[in-house]
């Protein structure tokens, strides 16, 4: 595998074709993106797959019962709403990652960290199987709706949801900050 090459031309995906996502070779990725990432301990998080159609409406009305709640947004057009639940609707996978919190800031920190780098690796590995993902953390999904429905307990915390699916046509790259933007050296001297 050439990891430099995958890395560059991996795009988030946002259209996909209705074709199925089997949940065989999503816990097959997730079983190779754990295997990728190297650390002293094992992740400690779970996974919860949406991927039926009975699955995928649950999944979207419980993303928009905030939306209805909410006083500010229920002024939204009908149109507004079903068009976000036939997004979802839409995608053919959705894969929720939640992450073990630990007895401290620090253990839930190293936990949440290496979570975060087992779904990059995922990320990786389903491109290559030309399998499109968008990382989802938007605030909607943080929700009391989503946490009853994936059966959370208070010491776990959603990382984030995948959305899933095959795709036809590859987004354009952006363009991307060079490193160089992102460096800062820490000089000697006082003051």
């Amino acid at each position: 595998m050439d990891f430099m090459k995958t890395i560059q031309e991996r795009r988030s995906i946002r259209r996909f074709r209705s074709s199925p996502v089997d949940p065989e070779l999503v816990f097959t990725l997730l079983r190779e993106a754990q295997q990728l990432y190297s650390s002293g301990e094992a992740a400690a998080f779970r996974c919860v797959y949406a991927g039926t159609p009975d699955s995928r409406e649950r999944l979207a009305a419980c993303m928009l019962e905030p939306m209805v709640k909410n006083r500010l947004v229920k002024w939204l057009p009908e149109k507004v709403r079903d068009f976000v639940r036939k997004r979802v609707t839409d995608i053919p996978g959705h894969l929720a990652v939640i992450a073990v919190t630990g007895p401290d800031r620090r253990e839930s920190d190293l936990n949440y960290a290496a979570v975060c780098g087992i779904m990059q690796n995922f990320q990786l590995v389903a491109w290559q199987r030309r399998l499109g993902v968008l990382w989802d953390t938007e605030p909607m999904i943080q929700s009391k709706e989503l946490f009853d429905l994936f059966q959370m307990k208070p010491e776990e915390r959603l990382v984030g949801i995948f959305h899933l699916g095959f795709f036809d046509k590859m987004p354009k790259a952006r363009a991307r900050t060079r490193a160089e933007k992102k460096w800062t050296v820490l000089s000697g001297g006082g003051g």
